[in-house]
């Protein structure tokens, strides 16, 4: 793999600290054509992979790893300036290190997060997207964990969408939200069908 200079994707499914430590292997060499990576179920140490994304890193457009590790949110910041989609953890106490992210990768269109418990509140996610998301941004994807209910209230999330319809330029937003009872939404579903209405929402699915 080492002498595969255009490898344009890696995917990597790690079943065992075996093959994860494998990876060390991989943490110094250069893939100057590489776009995507994704990491299924297990992930590398964090120096492992700070320094491959310190290598590879600005030349990534699509990341997806299941990570919930706050060093490593700041390294995807600091290293992958040329990001067009992501799916990362963030922690409720990580809203600084989402702003760095929206700050640093100014080609981000996609972000894919958790809501619930320990990880981020749907108000805070929708008022940090609002402030500081790229002018490119498009596309909101929320997972929200198991055994959670949406707490955000409708009046907050109209809220967020009146603060959408007013940045510059106005494109309008897809949300994807992955939730175990699509019922749950009540008067938020009437809140983005209405905002949908009006061009600030271009599309809503609900995975169940």
């Amino acid at each position: 793999m080492t002498k595969l200079s255009n490898l344009r994707e890696l995917m990597l499914s790690f079943d065992s600290n075996h093959f994860i430590e494998d990876f060390k292997i991989l943490q110094y060499v250069s893939f100057p054509q590489l776009q995507l990576l994704k990491f299924d179920y297990a992930y590398p140490r964090y120096e492992l992979l700070m320094k491959f994304l310190e290598t590879n890193g600005k030349n990534l457009k699509e990341f997806y790893i299941g990570n919930n590790d706050n060093p490593l949110n700041s390294a995807i910041a600091k290293f992958c300036p040329n990001l067009r989609s992501l799916f990362s953890i963030f922690r409720k106490d990580e809203l600084e290190t989402l702003k760095l992210l929206f700050n640093n990768c100014q080609y981000l269109e996609s972000i894919e997060v958790w809501c619930g418990n320990e990880y981020l509140s749907e108000k805070k996610l929708f008022e940090y997207v609002a402030k500081y998301a790229p002018k490119n941004f498009i596309e909101l994807k929320i997972y929200y964990v198991i055994y959670t209910q949406p707490e955000i209230l409708p009046e907050e999330l109209e809220g967020f969408f009146i603060n959408w319809a007013n940045r510059t330029p106005q494109i309008p937003l897809s949300l994807v939200v992955f939730f175990h009872d699509a019922n749950a939404f009540g008067g938020n579903l009437k809140i983005i069908d209405k905002y949908k209405s009006l061009g600030v929402v271009k599309k809503i699915r609900i995975i169940t």
